[in-house]
Parts: C-alpha cells; sequence; structure tokens
C-alpha cells in the first residue's frame, strides 16, 4: 500500500486534482496510524488480559470508534486511485467508452450517496451531541467519532465528483 500513497498520480489532473488528491493522501495516512494505533491498543489489551489479568478497560468501545474512523478516513484515497473492487464479467470486452459511462454514471451514484450520507452523519452528530450520549465505560462522547467521518465523506464525494469529470472527458475525446 506504500507504493500507492508515494505514487505520483497527479501529472494529468490539474491543479484542483492535485488538491483532492494531497488530502485524499492525507486521510489515508491518517487512517492508517488509526489502524496501527488500534491493532497496539488490542496487542496490549489481549497481553494485559493473558498474562496479568489487567486488559485494556474499553478496548471494544475504542475499537468500534476507530473501525468507523479508519474506513471513512480511507475511502477518498481508494476512490481516488480507483481502488474499489468492480466486477468488470460483463464489461471485460465492453468499448473504452462504454466502459467510461458505466464508470460516470457509478462515480454519480457513489457521489449522492456520499453526499447523504455526509448529511445524515452530521446531523446524527448534532443529535449525538445534544443528547450527550457516550459510552458505557469510558464515558467517551459518542458524537467524537462522528467528527471524523463528516469530512471523510464529503471529501469522497468531491473525489467521486472530480472521477465523473475525467470519465466524463474519457467519453467527450
Amino acid at each position: 500500500m506504500a507504493e500507492l500513497i508515494l505514487t505520483d498520480t497527479s501529472q494529468s489532473r490539474g491543479p484542483a486534482g492535485r488538491i483532492i488528491e494531497t488530502i485524499c493522501k492525507f486521510f489515508a495516512i491518517c487512517s492508517g496510524l488509526v489502524l496501527t494505533a488500534m491493532a497496539i491498543m488490542s496487542i496490549a489489551s489481549i497481553v494485559g488480559r493473558t498474562f496479568f489479568s489487567s486488559p485494556i478497560v474499553g478496548d471494544y468501545e475504542l475499537v468500534q470508534a476507530f473501525c468507523a474512523i479508519a474506513v471513512s478516513m480511507s475511502l477518498p484515497y481508494t476512490h481516488w486511485i480507483r481502488g474499489h473492487v468492480i466486477v468488470d464479467f460483463f464489461t471485460a470486452h465492453a468499448s473504452p467508452k462504454l466502459n467510461a459511462l458505466l464508470d460516470l454514471l457509478a462515480n454519480l451514484i457513489l457521489a449522492f450517496f456520499a453526499g447523504v450520507i455526509t448529511w445524515r452523519i452530521w446531523k446524527g452528530l448534532g443529535e449525538l451531541k445534544a443528547s450527550m450520549e457516550a459510552s458505557m465505560l469510558l464515558d467517551i462522547p459518542t458524537w467524537w467519532s462522528y467528527a471524523p467521518m463528516v469530512p471523510s465523506f464529503a471529501l469522497l464525494c468531491i473525489t467521486a465528483l472530480y472521477v465523473a469529470g475525467d470519465d466524463l472527458r474519457k467519453i467527450l475525446s
């Protein structure tokens, strides 16, 4: 994965594309750091539980929040490099323009749903903050884990729209 983050794909994307790519890479690196922290915490908790009868209190709550954060933060870069799984059984022998058209439609659908998810997470964040809901063991406010997901899904929406523009240029060329 490191070679993908270090790969420069911005040459043909223009200034806006380079900005989006840089932000996507930053989010992907943050996602990796969150996953690393989660793995270290899990190992420490397992070792503590096994050898010292003293696990990390609330490790399950932290893993739950960290997983949601890490996954949402990795989505924009994955989409930027077109790293999502694509089933091309029916389109393997289709023309490049047809594939670009299908990619354009998929990107527009993704942008729409990423926008809706951004809005709903933002709304849920506000409701959780107002209700002061917190985790059971650590008493961490639940909305804290929602906060990084809002910009992540907003960036996914922007990324999908930009990649859709690339697909449109392929169709029109």
